[in-house]
C-alpha cells in the first residue's frame, strides 16, 4: 500500500461480523434483526449494508449513459420550475413576473376553462405570459381534458409573438390515464382524449420537437398512499400504454419516447425517494429498448414536485424542512426540473414569504450547497444501490402483472389497481393512527398554543363570477365557421396524424377561444368513469381531530396523575403530554404524588376534563388501583392509563379506567373516543 493509500485509509478495515457484534453489544444482547423495518408495500430495510449485499454497480454504467440509472447527464443539475394554478389570472401573472425576476427558470401552469388559472382566450393567455420569453423559458401547461385546446392557445401565442415553434421548450402534460386514476372521470371519453394525445404528440414531433405532449404523473398514486414500488409500476405501465399507442399510430419508437415525460412527487422517506428516481430511469430505459428504440431515446425526462401528501396544515413552518429534504432527494435522484411547494400551500393561496422561501430553497441548494456540481452523489452507496435494485424488481413485477391483465386502463377499470393501492393506504393509515409514522408538529411534538397561519381562500363564488364575466365576453358566433371545420376534423376517422392539432391552432390564431375549442372537441362524447384512487394527506386525520378541540368553546384539558418521583413518571408523562397535544388537549405536568390521598386532593383543585395516570411499572404494582379509585371517587369522568395493561386490563377497566395509551396502540381511536366522552362536538 502506498503512503497516499495509507493516508486515505487512516482507519483499519472492519469486518461485517465485527460491526454486527458491536451493534448487538449496544443493544444489550438483542439481535440486530430488531432494527430491520419495512417500507409501505413490504420492502425490507436492513440496518447495515456492505459490499456483499449490493448489486454489481458496474452494471449501472456512468452518469449520462444507458441505462441512465446514474442520471440522464454526466453532471448533476436541474431547472427551477415553479408551479402556478391560482384561478385568478391577475394573481398568477404577478406571481410569475416576480418569481422569474428572482431565480425561477421555468414554469408549470395548471390552467384552462375548468381547472387552475381560468384562462379562456388566446389574448388572456398572452397577457398571462406577458413577462415570459417563450424562446428562452421552458413552459409546461397542464390543461386536463382540455389540454389540446390549451396547447392550441399556447402555440397561437407563440405564433403571434413571432417565436419559432422549434425554439419552444416544455410541453403540455397531457395524461388522461392519470386523470382517470385520480379523478375517476375523463370528460369527453377516454378514447377521444387518447386520440388527441396521439395527434398532439405527432404534431409536436414534426413541428416543435422541444415540446412533449405527454407527462405521466405519479400524483394519483402517491396522493392515494400507494407504495413506492406501486407508484413506479403504474407510471411506467402508463408510459407503456402511451408508447404503444403512439408507435401503433405510425410514430417511430424514438420519436414516441421523446414525446413522453414523467413527473413524480417526492415524499419524506429520503433514501427511498432517491432510489425511486434511479429505478424509474432504469425501468423506462428497459421499456424503450424492449420496444426497439435506440439507447439515446431511452433516457427518462423527470419533473419532480415536493409532496402534498406529506405536507401539513398544522405547524406549516415544518413544511419548510420537509420540502428541503424532498428537494434534496429529487436533486440527488437526478431530476431534470423541480417545483418546491410553498409551506402554506395546504392552507390557501401562498403569500409572498412562502413563495420566496420555496424558490430560494432550490437556489440555496444550488448556489451554496453546490448540488449541481456533483455526478450521481448516491452512486456506490451499498444501501442506495441495493434499494434501487429492489425497488426496480418489485415495480417491474407489478408492471408485468398489469400488462398480463390487459394494461393500465383495464387495471383501473376492473378496480384491481384501486384495491391494491387501498390495501397499502390502509396499512399507512394504521401506522399513522398509532404514531408509528410520526408527523412532526401534528401527531408528534405539537404546539397546542401555536399561532394559526391563516390565508384568505379564493371564494368559489368569486371564481364563478370571474369565469362568467369572461364567458359573457366571448362571441362564439363570430367563429362559427372555424368551429364547424374543427368539428368535422374531430369526427373524421380518416384524418392525418397531427391534423386535428393543426386545425385547433389555426382556429386559435383566427381568434377562436380555448373554451369553445374544448367544447367542440368534447361535444357528443360521453364521459368515461371508473372508481378513482381516493386522495388524502398523511396529516389529515390528526388535523381533523385537533380541529375538534380548537372549535370547542373551552379547550379540553387533562390532569397528569403522575405517580412517584419525577424519574419514575417522567418518560410516560412526557409521552402522554405529547399525545394529548396532538389531539388539542392541554396538559401541564407536575412533580408527582406519593399516595392516592394527595392525588385526590390535587384533582379536586384541577379544572380538567380527564386524567392520565403516568408512572413506572414498579409503581403501578402498588399505586395504580388506589390512584384509579381516588380519581373516580373525586369525580373524574375519564381516566386513561399510560402503559400496556397486560393481563390486568379487565380488572383495571372494572375499576374505572376508560382506556390505555402506549406505543403501538391505536391512539387516534383512543383520543377520538376521549373527545367524545368529554363532550367535544365532532
Amino acid at each position: 500500500m502506498s503512503d497516499t493509500d495509507e493516508r486515505m485509509n487512516a482507519f483499519p478495515p472492519v469486518a461485517k461480523s465485527d460491526w454486527l457484534a458491536k451493534v448487538e453489544a449496544d443493544l444489550k444482547g438483542s439481535s440486530p434483526d430488531r432494527l430491520r423495518s419495512r417500507t409501505p408495500g413490504g420492502l425490507e430495510l436492513r440496518p447495515l449494508y456492505t459490499e456483499e449485499d449490493a448489486v454489481d454497480s458496474s452494471a449501472r454504467g456512468l452518469p449520462g449513459v444507458f441505462p441512465y440509472v446514474r442520471g440522464a447527464a454526466p453532471l448533476g443539475g436541474w431547472v427551477i420550475r415553479q408551479e402556478y394554478g391560482d384561478p385568478r389570472p391577475a394573481v398568477c401573472k404577478a406571481n410569475i413576473e416576480q418569481d422569474l425576476a428572482r431565480g425561477v427558470e421555468a414554469l408549470w401552469l395548471t390552467m384552462g376553462p375548468r381547472r387552475g388559472c381560468r384562462v379562456l382566450t388566446v389574448e388572456e393567455l398572452d397577457d398571462l405570459l406577458g413577462a415570459v420569453d417563450l424562446a428562452t423559458t421552458s413552459v409546461c401547461l397542464e390543461g386536463g381534458s382540455e389540454s389540446l385546446a390549451v396547447a392550441a392557445g399556447f402555440l397561437a401565442v407563440a405564433n403571434k409573438r413571432g417565436t419559432s415553434y422549434d425554439a419552444l421548450r416544455g410541453g403540455f402534460a397531457y395524461d388522461p390515464i392519470g386523470m382517470l386514476a385520480g379523478e375517476g372521470r375523463v370528460q369527453g371519453g377516454l378514447r377521444s382524449r387518447l386520440a388527441e394525445v396521439l395527434d398532439l404528440a405527432t404534431w409536436c414531433a414534426d413541428n416543435a420537437p422541444g415540446l412533449r405532449a405527454v407527462q405521466v404523473s405519479s400524483d394519483p398514486y402517491g396522493g392515494g398512499g400507494a407504495s413506492t414500488a406501486q407508484e413506479l409500476a403504474y407510471t411506467v405501465a402508463t408510459g407503456i400504454e402511451y408508447l404503444r399507442q403512439l408507435v401503433d399510430s405510425g410514430m417511430a419508437v424514438e420519436a414516441a419516447a421523446r414525446q413522453i415525460g414523467f413527473s413524480y412527487a417526492i415524499s419524506g422517506d429520503f433514501f427511498t425517494q432517491v432510489a425511486k428516481l434511479r429505478a424509474a430511469r432504469e425501468l423506462w430505459a428497459k421499456v424503450v429498448i424492449a420496444a426497439g428504440g435506440e439507447l439515446g431515446a431511452a433516457s427518462m425526462q423527470i419533473h419532480c414536485r415536493t409532496s402534498r401528501f406529506a405536507a401539513s396544515e398544522r405547524d406549516p413552518w415544518v413544511n419548510m424542512l420537509r420540502v428541503t429534504a424532498e428537494c434534496t432527494a429529487a436533486v440527488l435522484g437526478g431530476a431534470h426540473s423541480i417545483a418546491t411547494l410553498p409551506f402554506d400551500s395546504e392552507i390557501g393561496p401562498p403569500d409572498e414569504l412562502a413563495r420566496r422561501v420555496a424558490r430560494n430553497t432550490q437556489v440555496v441548494l444550488r448556489e451554496e450547497s453546490h448540488l449541481d456540481e456533483v455526478a450521481d452523489p448516491a452512486g456506490g452507496s451499498w444501501f442506495v444501490e441495493t434499494l434501487t435494485d429492489e425497488l426496480a424488481r418489485a415495480a417491474w413485477a407489478e408492471v408485468r402483472n398489469v400488462e398480463a391483465g390487459g394494461g393500465i386502463v383495464k387495471a383501473l377499470g376492473s378496480g384491481k389497481l384501486v384495491d391494491s393501492v387501498a390495501e397499502v393506504a390502509a396499512s399507512r393509515r394504521k401506522s399513522l393512527d398509532k404514531r408509528k409514522t410520526p408527523i412532526v408538529g401534528v401527531s408528534e411534538f405539537p404546539n397546542v398554543h401555536e399561532d394559526t397561519v391563516e390565508r384568505e381562500p379564493v371564494s368559489p363564488q368569486d371564481v364563478k363570477r370571474l369565469l362568467r364575466a369572461a364567458l359573457d365576453e366571448l362571441d362564439v358566433g363570430a367563429h362559427r365557421d372555424n368551429l364547424l371545420s374543427l368539428a368535422r376534423q374531430a369526427n373524421d376517422p380518416e384524418r392525418a396524424p397531427g391534423a386535428l392539432t393543426e386545425a385547433c391552432v389555426a382556429a386559435a390564431l383566427d381568434g377562436t377561444d380555448m373554451y369553445s375549442i374544448a367544447a367542440v372537441l368534447q361535444h357528443g362524447q360521453p364521459d368515461f368513469h371508473v372508481e378513482p384512487i381516493p386522495q388524502w394527506r398523511a396529516a389529515d386525520t390528526w388535523e381533523r381531530l385537533r380541529a375538534r378541540s380548537d372549535r370547542a368553546p373551552v379547550r379540553p384539558s387533562a390532569f397528569l396523575a403522575n405517580l412517584g418521583s419525577v424519574p419514575s413518571h417522567k418518560a410516560r408523562s412526557t409521552w402522554a403530554q405529547n399525545l394529548l397535544g396532538a389531539a388539542g388537549v392541554e396538559a401541564s405536568t407536575n412533580d408527582g404524588f406519593a399516595d392516592a390521598m394527595a392525588l385526590e386532593a390535587a384533582w379536586a383543585e384541577a379544572p380538567a376534563s380527564l386524567a392520565v395516570i403516568c408512572g413506572s411499572d414498579a409503581d403501578y404494582e402498588t399505586m395504580l388501583e388506589p390512584a384509579i379509585g381516588a380519581l373516580k371517587k373525586a369525580g373524574c369522568p375519564v381516566v386513561l392509563v399510560a402503559g400496556r395493561p397486560g393481563d390486568r386490563a379487565p380488572a383495571l377497566r372494572e375499576a374505572g379506567v376508560s382506556d390505555f395509551v402506549f406505543v403501538g396502540a391505536d391512539v387516534l381511536r383512543v383520543m377520538t373516543d376521549v373527545l367524545d366522552s368529554v363532550g367535544v362536538d365532532r
